[in-house]
C-alpha cells in the first residue's frame, strides 16, 4: 500500500500508510508529501495524544506541491502553501464539542474516553465549469476556496497514540466523502465537514394556500351581485430551488452502519434564493399554467369560472400575459417564504439533514446520495419518497410546506363582477413585487396600478394607497351590508414593502408594526446595523362584523370623530420609534391639551407650536388623521340611515331610498379616494383600523437576510 512521507524543517520523518479508502490514495493523480509548520516531529513523537499540553497545540500542515483530486479532470485543489492545521480536542478539554469554534451547525460533544484529532485543509473548486460539478466539489462554485477538516476519533486513556502517530493516521485516513463508499470507508466516529460558496439546488412540491381577498370598488351595481369565491384552499405546485451563500457539508459517521448527512448555513451569510414554480399540467392558458390551478383554490363554482375562461378565447398573447404574470408571482412567493424559513434557522440547525442506513441502500439510493453529495439535493427532496435506507431528520422544504407558502389573491373590484373569472376577463392580473401577493383588479383599478417598470408587477406605491382606498370602501359596503359574500369570508388590509438595503433604523420602524397589531415583540439582533434587501408584509382581517365595528360602538351608535382621532394619534405612538430623527411627531400624540390647541389654531398656523420643520411633519400626521376621522364618520352616519332598511334582516333594495343612500355612500367613497391622504397606505393606515377594530385577526411577516419575523394566526385551507 502506498504511503505519504511527512517531514518537518529538522528533516525529521514520517512515513504514514495510506488506507484502502483515502482520499489521496483514490482521487490525486500522484501520493504527495508534506511538510509540518511551526513544531518538529522528535517533540510530536514524544507527546501523548492525551497529554492537556497537546490540546492547546495548533500547528501547520502543508503538501510540498499543488495536489489535484479528480486523477485527469481535477474538480478540487489543495494549494502548496501553508493553508492546514493540526488541533487536538478532548472531552475533559473546556471546548469538548465538535467543531470546537466553528461558524456552522450544532456542537457535538466528545463522548468520555475519547480524544479527536482534525487536519484542516484549504483548497480551491474547480476553475471549470464542468469541474465545478464534478463529484469533489460538494456544490462550492468554481473557483471559490474549499475548507475541509477531517476529525479522526482516538482513544483517550492508556491506549492513546502519540501526536505524530495521531497526525500520521489523519493524514492517512483522510476521506473526501464523495459517493457512499467513502461513507463506508469513514471509521465509527469519525467527522468530516467541506464548505464554501457554493449553491443548493433542491425541488419538490410547495404546498401554496391561496387565500382569497376579495375587496370593493368606490361604486356598486344594483343590485349586487353574490360573490363565489371561498376563503381558499391548498394547491400542489411544483418548483425548483437553489440557494447561493456560505454553507458546508458535514458528514458524521455515527456507528459502523449508520450515517448522518447535513448542509449548514454560515451564520449571519447572506443567501440569494431563485425558485422556477411549474404545475407540471399543460392547460388551455399555456403549457404548466399555475393561473386555473388558483382560481380552482378559491372559486366556490370553480368549473364554472374554468369553463368561462375557456370559452372566452383569450388572445394567445393575453393569455401569456396572465401566464406569466401569475407564475411571476408564485416564484416570488416561493422565495420569499424560503428565504424566510432558511433565515430563521437557529444557529444549530441544519437546512437539509438525513441519516443513511448503509447497509440498507440499493443501487438507486447510492446513486441519488453521490447527486446530494454534489449539491443537488433535489435527489432527496424531489423525488416523491425517500430511497430505502435514508431518514430524513430534517428538511427545510418541509417546514416551510407547513406555514411559509401562503398568497394572497387581491381581487379588487370581485362585489361588482360576482366570480374570479368574470374580474379577471374585464381587468389585468399582476402581483406585487416585494412579496408576490397576486392582484386580479376591474380595468379601473387597474389603469392606475399599471407600471411600465416593472416586468407584469403592479407600482407598489401606487397599489398600497388603491389597496387601502379599496379595503375603506370595502369596510363600508359590508357594514352597510350592501354586499352579500360568505359568512365567513374575511376581507384584508394589506401593507407591503421591500427596502433594498434597510438600515436598523428602517428596521426599526418595521419591526414597531408588531406590538402595534398586537403581536409579539419583533426583537433586532445587536450589533447589526445594515441587514440587506428586506420585504415585509402585514395584514388584518375583517369579516362582517368586525368591518361593522370600524363604524359602530359597541351599543350600535356611530362613532364619534373623537374615537378616530384618537386611534390615529395613538397609531402614530406605536409606530415612530423613541429616540428616532422624527420623535418630535410624539408629544401631539399624548398631550390631549396639545392636541385641542394645534385644533383651534389648523395646520396653516402650527409654527406658533412648533419649530418650522417639525410643524410641517407633524401638519402632514395631522391632516391624516382629520381625512381619515371625516372618511369614516361620514360613511359612519350613512350606514346608520341605512340601517333601518336593513334591520332585523328585512333588507328592501329596490326601495328609492334605500337605493339613495347607497349613492350617498358611493359619492362619499369616491370623494374620500380623491382626498386620500398618503400615510393611509403606510402602516399607520393599517395600525389605526385595527385599534378601531380591536380585534381583528393580525400576521406580519418580515424576510431578510440577517433578520426574519414571523407571528400571527396563520389561515388554513378550507376543504
Amino acid at each position: 500500500m502506498p504511503s505519504i512521507r511527512i517531514t518537518d524543517r529538522l528533516g525529521a520523518i514520517i512515513d504514514a500508510q495510506l488506507a484502502p479508502g483515502s482520499a489521496l490514495l483514490k482521487y490525486a493523480g500522484a501520493v504527495p508529501s508534506a511538510v509540518i509548520q511551526g513544531a518538529d516531529l522528535s517533540r510530536l513523537q514524544g507527546l501523548m495524544l492525551n497529554d492537556p499540553a497537546v490540546r492547546s497545540l495548533q500547528f501547520g500542515f502543508a503538501f510540498n506541491q499543488p495536489v489535484d483530486l479528480g486523477k485527469d479532470a481535477p474538480s478540487l485543489t489543495f494549494r502548496a502553501e501553508s493553508a492546514g492545521s493540526l488541533r487536538v480536542t478532548a472531552a475533559t478539554a473546556a471546548d469538548g464539542v465538535l467543531p470546537p469554534t466553528d461558524d456552522y451547525g450544532e456542537e457535538i460533544e466528545v463522548p468520555p474516553g475519547r480524544i479527536y484529532a482534525a487536519i484542516g485543509l484549504k483548497g480551491l473548486a474547480g476553475a471549470r465549469a464542468e469541474a465545478a460539478t464534478g463529484p469533489l466539489t460538494f456544490g462550492v462554485e468554481a473557483g471559490a476556496d474549499v475548507a475541509l477538516t477531517y476529525y479522526a476519533p482516538f482513544p483517550g486513556g492508556a491506549d492513546a497514540p502519540t501526536l505524530a502517530e495521531a497526525l500520521a493516521r489523519c493524514v492517512a485516513e483522510l476521506i473526501l466523502p464523495a459517493d457512499v463508499e467513502d461513507l463506508r470507508s469513514l471509521a465509527g466516529g469519525a467527522l468530516v465537514t467541506i464548505g464554501g460558496h457554493g449553491a443548493l439546488k433542491f425541488s419538490g412540491t410547495a404546498n401554496l394556500l391561496a387565500i382569497a381577498n376579495p375587496l370593493a370598488g368606490l361604486a356598486l351595481p344594483s343590485p349586487a351581485p353574490a360573490i363565489a369565491v371561498n376563503q381558499g384552499a391548498s394547491v400542489d405546485v411544483g418548483a425548483s430551488w437553489q440557494i447561493s451563500t456560505e454553507y458546508h457539508v458535514r458528514i458524521r459517521k455515527v456507528d459502523s452502519r449508520r450515517v448522518q448527512i447535513g448542509w449548514y448555513r454560515k451564520r449571519g451569510s447572506e443567501a440569494e434564493i431563485t425558485v422556477s414554480a411549474s404545475t407540471g399540467v399543460s392547460t388551455s392558458l399555456g403549457s404548466t399554467d399555475l393561473f386555473p390551478m388558483l382560481i380552482s383554490a378559491i372559486s366556490s363554482d370553480a368549473r364554472a369560472d374554468l369553463e368561462q375562461l375557456r370559452k372566452a378565447g383569450l388572445p394567445a398573447e393575453e393569455a401569456a400575459r396572465i401566464s406569466d404574470a401569475v407564475k411571476s408571482a408564485v416564484n416570488r412567493k416561493l422565495q420569499v417564504g424560503m428565504a424566510a424559513e432558511f433565515g430563521a434557522l437557529g444557529s444549530h440547525e441544519a437546512a437539509f439533514l438525513y441519516e443513511v442506513e448503509l447497509m440498507a441502500l440499493d443501487a438507486a439510493g447510492e446513486e441519488r446520495i453521490r447527486a446530494a453529495l454534489q449539491g443537488v439535493l433535489g435527489a432527496f427532496t424531489g423525488s416523491g419518497r425517500l430511497p430505502a435506507g435514508v431518514t430524513e431528520l430534517r428538511s427545510i422544504l418541509t417546514t416551510a410546506n407547513s406555514s411559509r407558502f401562503s398568497m394572497k389573491l387581491n381581487l379588487l373590484g370581485i362585489f361588482n363582477y360576482g366570480s374570479v373569472s368574470q374580474l379577471a376577463l374585464s381587468g389585468t392580473v399582476t402581483f406585487t413585487p416585494s412579496t408576490g401577493e397576486l392582484v386580479i383588479a376591474d380595468e379601473a383599478t387597474a389603469s392606475r396600478i399599471q407600471s411600465s417598470a416593472v416586468n407584469f408587477g403592479a407600482d407598489e406605491d401606487k397599489l398600497r394607497k388603491v389597496m387601502a382606498e379599496s379595503f375603506l370602501a370595502t369596510a363600508a359596503y359590508r357594514g352597510s351590508k350592501s354586499v352579500v359574500s360568505p359568512p365567513k369570508l374575511a376581507s384584508s388590509h394589506l401593507f407591503f414593502a421591500m427596502d433594498s438595503r434597510t438600515s436598523r433604523e428602517e428596521l426599526r420602524r418595521f419591526a414597531a408594526i408588531a406590538p402595534a397589531l398586537n403581536l409579539s415583540a419583533a426583537n433586532l439582533p445587536e450589533g447589526t446595523s445594515d441587514f440587506g434587501r428586506t420585504s415585509v408584509f402585514a395584514e388584518a382581517r375583517y369579516d362582517d362584523a368586525l368591518s361593522r365595528s370600524l363604524f359602530y360602538r359597541a351599543g350600535g351608535a356611530p362613532r364619534p370623530h373623537a374615537d378616530y382621532e384618537a386611534a390615529g394619534r395613538r397609531a402614530i405612538a406605536l409606530l415612530v420609534p423613541s429616540g428616532a430623527d422624527d420623535a418630535f411627531r410624539l408629544p401631539p400624540t399624548a398631550d390631549d391639551a396639545l392636541w385641542d390647541r394645534m385644533k383651534d389654531l389648523g395646520p396653516a398656523n402650527f409654527r406658533q407650536l412648533f419649530p418650522p420643520l417639525h410643524a410641517e411633519v407633524i401638519g402632514a400626521d395631522y391632516l391624516a388623521i382629520q381625512w381619515w376621522a371625516d372618511a369614516m364618520c361620514g360613511a359612519a352616519r350613512i350606514l346608520a340611515q341605512m340601517d333601518r332598511y336593513t334591520a332585523g334582516g328585512n333588507a328592501v333594495p329596490d326601495d328609492p331610498e334605500f337605493q339613495r343612500l347607497r349613492l350617498d355612500l358611493a359619492h362619499h367613497l369616491r370623494d374620500v379616494a380623491a382626498k386620500a391622504h398618503a400615510q393611509f397606505g403606510a402602516p399607520w393606515g393599517l395600525v389605526a383600523m385595527f385599534l378601531i377594530s380591536g380585534s381583528a385577526e393580525t400576521a406580519l411577516q418580515i424576510t431578510g437576510p440577517r433578520f426574519v419575523y414571523t407571528a400571527g394566526q396563520m389561515l388554513r385551507a378550507a376543504g
